[in-house]
């Protein structure tokens, strides 16, 4: 009998999401290297859940010709978290054409469940007792713990030998990934110590997956909008250990002040430095030092600087009759007094001066200075 239960809805919630999320990635038209592979690494993740959500719902009972379908593909999880740190690192660069080979052992799981998937009930259900269980699985798992370590030094090898300073997504990413692989190897040792566990006493884990699913899926694509910040001139450069070139911290604060403007993110009065980091996927550290030792401004400035620009602009289009206050308060500033403060100390004049001098054929103005 078929029946979707608590724990069958609570991780088909969870796929459904991650699937969701992976699309709208590949979707995304910037990183578009790194948003694929962090699509692919959260569809993998939400198709491992679906024996357990149609298993728990019954369906292997109605159906038994479902066994072996090929859902697996663990083996590819390693490769594909530590490109896509590869790729963030590297300013999304096109990885080497070698790439692939990192793929073939999840090629080959994937090639024996499609296989087995094809053959009679009968074949499958004595494959599995006198072979799949008896060697596969512990090969299998073997691999997969193998990989898991394998690819998650090298990831954290990727974190550390990059000139530039670690974002926050990246290092809360590769502690997820790490927690999570502890948490892998826990329940092989408890299959190992118990002589295998039964779908019930595996929910713990495959919950936990569905959290890591929705996690990965809300934080990578809200990471993903944003430009990458890691790019460098010289690629061959910053993956030599040996060398590490100072940060350009000018080049990091133009492109993150670009990032400001081209979101809009300006017209928040709200917006404060830590949200901002928090956007821009970096830390507060790393956003303070790229704004005043590359633009010579703290962040107040830039932020003030690009909204005083909005309102110049605003002022100068012919067909724009609302009052400068309402103009003000729509670019993000909060208060009249502080625009007025700052809209004087940037032009020199008043609003409403600057506003008269552009009716009567003034030049503009702008207080940009990057």
């Amino acid at each position: 009998m078929i029946r979707f239960g608590p724990m069958s809805i609570v991780l088909l919630c969870a796929a459904l999401y991650g699937l969701l999320r992976a699309v709208m990635l590949c979707c995304i038209p910037i990183r578009l290297g790194a948003n694929r592979l962090m699509a692919a690494l959260i569809l993998i993740l939400a198709l491992y859940t679906g024996p357990y959500i149609i298993g728990y719902a019954g369906y292997y009972d109605a159906y038994p010709w479902l066994s072996f379908a090929p859902y697996k593909l663990t083996l590819a999880i390693g490769p594909l978290f530590y490109l896509y740190l590869s790729a963030l690192r590297s300013g999304d660069v096109a990885l080497p054409h070698h790439t692939y080979l990192h793929f073939l052992p999840a090629l080959l799981q994937f090639s024996y469940y499609c296989v087995m998937f094809s053959q009679p009930i009968a074949f499958k259900n004595h494959w599995n007792g006198s072979v799949h269980e008896r060697l596969i699985d512990p090969m299998e798992a073997a691999g997969l713990a193998l990989s898991l370590a394998v690819y998650w030094r090298l990831a954290h090898r990727v974190l550390k030998r990059q000139a530039t300073v670690a974002t926050e997504w990246e290092r809360n990413f590769l502690l997820a990934m790490g927690l999570s692989i502890l948490i892998w190897y826990g329940m092989l040792a408890a299959e190992w110590a118990f002589s295998g566990l039964s779908y019930v006493q595996r929910f713990p884990f495959y919950m936990w997956l569905a959290i890591l699913v929705c996690h990965l899926g809300s934080e990578a694509y809200r990471q993903g909008a944003v430009p990458l910040p890691h790019a460098t001139s010289n690629p061959g450069q910053a993956a030599n250990p040996e060398s590490r070139p100072t940060t350009d911290h000018t080049a990091l604060g133009l492109r993150w002040r670009r990032a400001i403007v081209d979101a809009q993110w300006w017209r928040d009065p709200e917006l404060s430095l830590a949200g901002l980091a928090q956007r821009l996927g970096t830390n507060t550290t790393a956003l303070s030092r790229a704004f005043n030792e590359g633009l010579g401004m703290n962040f107040n400035e830039v932020l003030n600087r690009i909204r005083v620009d909005a309102v110049l602009a605003a002022l100068e289009r012919d067909d724009n009759d609302a009052s400068v206050l309402d103009i003000a308060l729509a670019e993000g500033f909060n208060s009249k007094a502080s625009f007025n403060r700052l809209f004087k100390q940037y032009t020199g004049e008043t609003s409403s001066d600057y506003r008269r001098r552009l009716q009567s054929g003034g030049s503009p103005l702008q207080v940009s200075t990057c």
